[in-house]
């Protein structure tokens, strides 16, 4: 340890470099990766936010809730069998000041509604509640706001990071929801379920059950953006493990000499890998604490319509992939060093 901190202090202005080229890799990784899951959440936000891991819907090619239409008789048969109330949900048009938006509109559950962030949910069958992003077009608690249709809603509450599909997702009481849409499609969200109500529902024409991930991998733009921008995040750690693997075998073959010197006097291989790993993963750590620092910053004064998200569990992994990336990265140094002799070092060849 005394060893890597007395090279460091020698060698300050590489080290400082090394360190910003980090920081530099580590802020774009996790910047890229927060605009990802920002993305991520945008499509699929809503069903997260459900504690159901199983939906009954209709049978179609794909599992897309949008297109979910389950008739009344198919209604009392999977009513008979769960003892649950279906999730309507429609499409409709939001008339603002300066724009149109188009939100996903679904009605209210006896459970395992939307969390609210402020306000309350809809106590009739006027009332809404929008979700923050809305809020960010300048809609608050109290506002009422116009439907294309004509009709007009009293803003009740606002959901917590509520969204499907890229589409703003508003609620509605049963029978406000009702009112408004003469057609809408159906899912019924249902969290425990027994194998014999699996089969008998399997068993009903045109219905099936789906899992919480078919679903998202079914909406058209999940899988379309999360692809590539995965790939982006890979792409920058595969080069994160290239720079620094340059970066290190330079500063070992500079320094050849003078771990020959010191292999000479008796300092044993295990301590010198030692030290080159201790300066690996400082210098890596650092990079990353002020990316992390940086990125949370940021986080915070973005406005809600950014599609960025960020969590401590994302932070975490992302410091470990950098440690084992900059140590996989600085492998051909710790070969290096192990091959070095110390006659043909100090004598001047490598």
């Amino acid at each position: 340890m005394k060893l890597a901190w007395s090279e460091m202090k020698y060698y300050k202005f590489r080290f400082i470099l090394i360190t910003l080229i980090i920081l530099l890799l580590a802020t774009m990784v996790l910047f890229i990766s927060g605009l990802a899951q920002g993305l991520g959440r945008e499509n699929v936000s809503m069903l997260d936010n459900m504690k159901a891991t199983n939906f009954i819907m209709e049978n179609n090619k794909k599992p897309q809730i949008e297109q979910s239409t389950i008739n009344k008789t198919q209604k009392d048969q999977i009513e008979n069998i769960v003892s649950q109330k279906p999730l309507n949900i429609a499409s409709q048009t939001l008339d603002l000041k300066k724009s149109e938006e188009t939100v996903t509109m679904i009605d209210m559950l006896n459970h395992d509604n939307p969390k609210l962030k402020q306000g309350h949910y809809p106590k009739n069958n006027t009332e809404m509640v929008i979700n923050e992003k809305l809020v960010a077009q300048g809609i608050d608690v109290g506002d009422k706001v116009k439907l294309k249709s004509g009709e007009k809603l009293t803003v009740s509450g606002v959901l917590k990071d509520t969204m499907y599909a890229h589409s703003s997702v508003v609620m509605m009481n049963h029978q406000g929801f009702d009112k408004l849409n003469h057609s809408s499609s159906t899912i019924y969200p249902v969290n425990h379920i027994t194998k014999k109500e699996k089969n008998e529902i399997n068993n009903i024409s045109g219905i099936t059950i789906t899992n919480k991930d078919d679903i998202k991998n079914a909406i058209p733009s999940y899988q379309a953006e999360q692809s590539p921008l995965n790939l982006m995040v890979v792409s920058l750690l595969v080069i994160s493990a290239i720079v620094l693997s340059a970066f290190f075998y330079v500063m070992t073959i500079q320094k050849i000499s003078e771990i020959g010197i010191l292999k000479a006097i008796g300092i044993r291989t295990s301590h010198l890998i030692s030290a080159l790993l201790t300066q690996i993963i400082v210098t890596t750590l650092i990079g990353v604490i002020v990316a992390i620092g940086l990125i949370l910053s940021l986080s915070m004064v973005m406005p809600v319509s950014m599609p960025f998200h960020i969590n401590a569990f994302n932070l975490i992994i992302v410091l470990a992939i950098f440690v084992i990336v900059a140590i996989i990265g600085a492998l051909l140094s710790l070969i290096k060093v192990f091959k070095v002799d110390p006659i043909d070092a100090i004598g001047g060849m490598e």
